[in-house]
């Protein structure tokens, strides 16, 4: 099986599309499809359905991309494992961050892993926490910083690094305001049936946030009302200031502002900050090192 090769039909694989996949590895259609056509005749099967929207797998195709992104971990590892005893080797790998907090970290970090690790080039990519999961299964995405819950978590492997409280975020407006605090640490416990009546600004169903609020609401035994949803915490936060709803809010979000109040509420809502690998991977010495400087950064927050 040819390294290359076994990229090629992977990406037709990720990209349900011939064309798409063409695109992404830099080559014509055509030669990819003289590739996928000369492997075929070699296997005497077909590894994709072909329609002109979707190309999917057949169960033979299932087994080799299976085989092959197997292969391709190994080939991973093992380089790792070879630049770790090269001194001089270049290297890069990918961290995947949550949007709007992982830059946070990964600028705080990124000037000692430099100093220590000069030759080393890291990509940052945000991405929500569902596609995280996936990139890392697949290898694009080396490590990734996650912030969800332990039934949330795959087959790959989680490293700890903080639990993190949820608060409920109300406009100063509010009639029960007067019972609230201005900072989070510092909030009284309310129940969330109180604010049944009120509306609410919440997160889009795509994210790991509404898994943890909508299992509220369902122990609140009320359905929102819904003012919108949103893919930002920065937006909820900012419309709750502006006085027109309420939201739910991690303590990072959970800052002091002169139009809102916090409660708790008693079940102590949490996710877990974590940091995410494939399982089994290799960890070289520059990912090691990141992973510690991740600890050090979120024990200090």
């Amino acid at each position: 099986m040819d390294i290359h090769q076994i990229e090629n039909i992977v990406a037709i694989s990720e990209e349900k599309s011939i064309i798409r996949a063409a695109e992404k590895l830099f080559i014509t259609q055509s030669a990819l499809n003289q590739q996928l056509q000369k492997l075929e005749s070699e296997l005497g099967t077909a590894l994709f359905v072909r329609t002109q929207s979707d190309w999917k797998p057949t169960p033979a195709g299932e087994v080799y991309i299976q085989a092959a992104r197997e292969i391709l971990a190994i080939k991973r590892d093992a380089y790792g494992k070879i630049h770790d005893m090269a001194e001089n080797a270049r290297r890069q790998f990918t961290i995947g961050l949550i949007p709007e907090r992982g830059i946070d970290m990964f600028t705080a970090i990124y000037p000692q892993f430099h100093r220590e690790f000069p030759e080393i080039a890291l990509e940052p990519a945000e991405c929500d926490v569902c596609r995280m999961q996936k990139l890392i299964s697949r290898g694009d995405i080396d490590l990734g910083l996650a912030a969800l819950t332990e039934k949330q978590k795959d087959e790959n492997t989680y490293m700890h690094m903080a639990y993190e409280e949820i608060f409920l975020a109300v406009p100063a407006s509010h009639s029960m305001a007067g019972e609230g605090s201005r900072r989070a640490e510092d909030a009284q416990e309310v129940s969330l049936e109180a604010f049944s009546q009120e509306p609410f600004i919440l997160l889009s169903p795509s994210s790991a946030m509404h898994q943890i609020v909508k299992g509220l609401f369902e122990m609140a035994e009320f359905e929102p009302r819904v003012l919108f949803t949103t893919s930002s915490n920065v937006s909820k936060y900012r419309m709750v200031n502006a006085g027109v709803g309420c939201a739910l809010l991690p303590a990072v979000f959970a800052v002091p502002a002169e139009n809102i109040v916090f409660f708790r509420l008693p079940q102590r809502p949490h996710w877990e900050i974590t940091m995410c690998c494939r399982r089994n991977a290799y960890l070289s010495r520059a990912e090691k090192t990141f992973l510690n400087l991740c600890s050090r950064y979120w024990n200090r927050s």
